[in-house]
């Protein structure tokens, strides 16, 4: 077992917070014997899959830490129609372990991410457009409640928790230690690739970023990039996914000539594996956008990017629309069903560096942009900082606070619910 110091840390190294224990345990037995001790010590529990987080908030000061990295375990059943995953299963394990069978799960592109964690907020990824969100793919949450009891969450058992923790289970009503998921054929033969133009074709890039989005094509998915990178070498990125294997993202590439191919890539799992860049520390702010991508949002966006401070931040649009608004936004605890784009702004430095130029940058291109926002961010984005719960969760945040006091009503998993708006 890893030392303290070390599990204490978050993928985010601008976090550094001092729990007052950190417990790894092995089965449920385990968690239950944990619960019930904290509530007789009237201390506070934190869960904390991969640590993903951008907020760290899996780590607090004076809590006791339940870290789900044990629990490992992936079983399709039978007729390969589900999975069962444990709360300690990452991206790159779940989509391994399904390409041997030629099954996926919709999942983010990040690998060191937590299948679970992830699916609690929501969870996009390159088959969002067409399968939905990881969460809409859930047919089961295996959950322990704060009075130590095991539940199978399912849409006819608790259906009040499985509304909940669909868009709204980061450690809210209990610890998640297992999800089953429904199982959907592998795309074959996919093109996969990463694109990139100068700076200066920013804006046509967009316009044609936001059509194609728009377009309700469920084989494509595009995140578009501005990444960190010196003021001479700046560039617009898209990152592409088609399941057309013979147009592919050809026209994509046409969108402006001087197309730089970054990578090609032919299998589902390679598309799976981008690299991330890690121990750094992380200030992160998003907004939700409704329609397309207007030319005064470009504007705005490209002015934001040329002040920031030298290869320390940048801004990517997670695309949303297709399967994802199939969905009612009233049927489960996800809001964003009418949205297009989600938009992140990022601020990037090396851990115990001055961040304050950086962090400036981050809430003043916030502050330009938010006209251009519906008053909603993505909450696995959660930006922290005392932000309202109504920012999250819209019209669910008075049902979601009812269904925490029934069934965690000492706050025995900290979480965001116990804040008073």
């Amino acid at each position: 077992m890893q030392n303290i110091e070390e599990n204490r840390k978050v993928f985010n190294q601008g976090v550094s917070r001092f729990p007052l224990v950190i417990i790894q345990p092995k089965t449920k037995t385990d968690i239950i014997h944990i619960v019930r001790c904290a509530k007789q010590l009237r201390l506070s529990i934190t869960i904390k899959g991969q640590g993903h987080g951008v907020s760290g908030m899996s780590v607090l000061n004076n809590a006791i830490v339940i870290d789900m990295s044990m629990f490992k375990t992936t079983v399709l059943n039978v007729d390969k129609s589900s999975v069962n995953v444990g709360a300690g299963v990452k991206n790159s394990e779940l989509d391994h372990f399904l390409a041997q069978h030629n099954k996926v799960v919709p999942l983010g592109t990040c690998p060191d991410v937590g299948v679970v964690g992830a699916t609690l907020g929501g969870g996009i990824g390159f088959l969002s457009r067409k399968l939905g969100l990881s969460c809409d793919n859930v047919l089961a949450f295996g959950l322990i409640t704060a009075d130590g009891k095991v539940r199978q969450v399912t849409e006819s058992q608790h259906p009040d928790l499985f509304w909940a923790l669909k868009g709204c289970g980061h450690g809210q009503f209990g610890v998640v230690t297992d999800v089953t998921f429904k199982l959907n054929d592998a795309p074959q033969n996919i093109d996969g690739r990463i694109l990139e133009w100068p700076l200066c074709h920013a804006r046509s890039i967009l316009r044609q970023y936001s059509k194609t989005v728009l377009s309700d094509n469920r084989s494509v998915f595009l995140y578009a990039y501005l990444s960190r990178s010196m003021h001479d070498k700046a560039r617009i990125s898209i990152m592409g996914f088609s399941e057309d294997w013979v147009h592919g993202l050809d026209s994509v590439a046409k969108w402006q000539d001087g197309a730089t191919l970054l990578s090609r890539r032919s299998q589902y799992v390679e598309c799976q594996s981008n690299d991330y860049d890690s121990d750094l520390s992380l200030y992160w702010r998003n907004g939700i956008i409704e329609g397309e991508l207007s030319d005064e949002f470009i504007e705005t966006l490209l002015s934001c990017y040329r002040a920031c401070p030298v290869n320390s931040g940048g801004f990517m649009l997670d695309p949303l629309c297709g399967a994802i608004q199939d969905v009612n936004a009233d049927d489960s605890a996800f809001i964003h069903r009418n949205a297009s784009f989600v938009c992140s702004i990022t601020g990037i430095t090396q851990a115990e560096c001055d961040d304050t130029e950086v962090i400036d940058w981050v809430n003043k291109s916030f502050d330009l942009l938010l006209p251009f926002f519906n008053g909603h961010s993505y909450q696995n984005y959660d930006m922290g900082n005392g932000s309202p719960l109504a920012l999250y969760y819209g019209q669910h945040t008075a049902r979601l606070k009812l269904l925490k006091q029934q069934y965690d009503p000492t706050g025995l998993f900290m979480s965001s619910l116990l804040r008073p708006d």
